[in-house]
């Protein structure tokens, strides 16, 4: 006769101890032991031939496989971080431009010529045409200066003052009785500015003076 034994039902094998007597399981101490016939335990002796004898590997123990995203073949890499340091250096070439002193703008020079004891300003180069001062008989640059009319030396249209990168010329547009610079008469562009003198024709004085941005002498 086989032994009869009682065993836990809800243990794993090995994990609660099997009694003799109907009880309760030392492990789980609500559950009452169940009859067991050890002869169930026993496995087969017949083995099918095409039954595999290997040990199988137990999936637990190998430790869980790693997930497979099935997009990521597909999906485009990303950029790797490479420009942060470019975007530093960019940012500290701003800063350093920024400290830089810039350089001081020339001071902006306005010219006149008293003709008369009439102040003429030159027009500044900005000015549409370039700026300048027309002078002659027939210029409207010169219609404010009194007995301008009567002065039969000077041609209709004798002389021009043009601006060049800042600079104030006086030109000779080729009078019969000549443009005069301190004296000297002049054959092509002459660059003048503040405290000399012009002489248009034998009767027409000129003094070049600077005014402020109100149009006043200096």
């Amino acid at each position: 006769m086989a032994t009869v034994i009682y065993r836990c039902p809800v243990g794993a094998p090995g994990e609660c101890p099997p009694s003799a007597t109907r009880g309760y399981c030392q492990v789980h101490m609500f559950q009452q032991l169940e009859r067991h016939d050890p002869a169930e335990d026993v496995p087969p002796t017949d083995t099918p031939a095409d039954t595999p004898t290997d040990t199988p590997v137990d999936a637990a123990a190998a430790g869980p496989r790693p997930a497979i995203d099935p997009e990521a073949a597909t999906r485009p890499a990303r950029p790797a971080r490479a420009a942060q340091p470019q975007q530093n250096q960019h940012r500290q070439q701003q800063q350093h431009q920024r400290q830089q002193p810039r350089p001081a703008r020339p001071p902006v020079v306005r010219l006149a010529l008293v003709v008369a004891g009439v102040l003429l300003p030159v027009r500044a180069e900005h000015r549409r045409g370039g700026g300048g001062l027309a002078i002659g008989r027939d210029e409207p640059d010169c219609a404010a200066i009194p007995g301008l009319a009567g002065l039969d030396q000077l041609s209709r249209h004798h002389a021009r003052l043009r601006w060049t990168d800042g600079a104030l010329y006086v030109e000779d547009l080729g009078s019969t009785n000549g443009t005069f610079v301190d004296g000297r008469r002049i054959e092509g562009p002459t660059r003048i500015g503040p405290g000399q003198r012009l002489r248009f024709a034998l009767d027409l004085d000129v003094q070049v003076v600077e005014i402020d941005e109100f149009g006043a002498p200096r």
